[in-house]
């Protein structure tokens, strides 16, 4: 199944996600979190409430906590020593 966006800003399932209602455009914010944009309806975003339940795209704007989304990595995935470390610039 396929997260989509209806015309009313819904978020719904599809077993077809072919249309651009099912494609979101990864948004990288000032503050490094991520916001998903639906490439059909501008300015509409993927947004969940506290409580887990999915927020009207249009009722969405990209500064709003619900619209904020932070990548993990999958469970058993280990970041290599390399990438932990820092890099000083003098």
């Amino acid at each position: 199944l396929y997260i989509c966006m209806n015309k009313k800003g819904k978020l719904i399932a599809k077993s077809n996600g072919k249309g651009k209602d099912c494609v979101f455009t990864e948004i990288v914010l000032e503050n490094n979190y991520t916001a998903l944009q639906n490439a059909k309806y501008e300015g509409w975003y993927m947004a969940f409430t506290r409580k887990g339940r999915p927020r009207k795209g249009s009722k969405t704007r990209q500064h709003q906590r619900e619209v904020h989304f932070m990548k993990r990595l999958p469970r058993g995935h280990h970041t290599t020593e390399q990438s932990l470390r820092f890099e000083f610039l003098n």
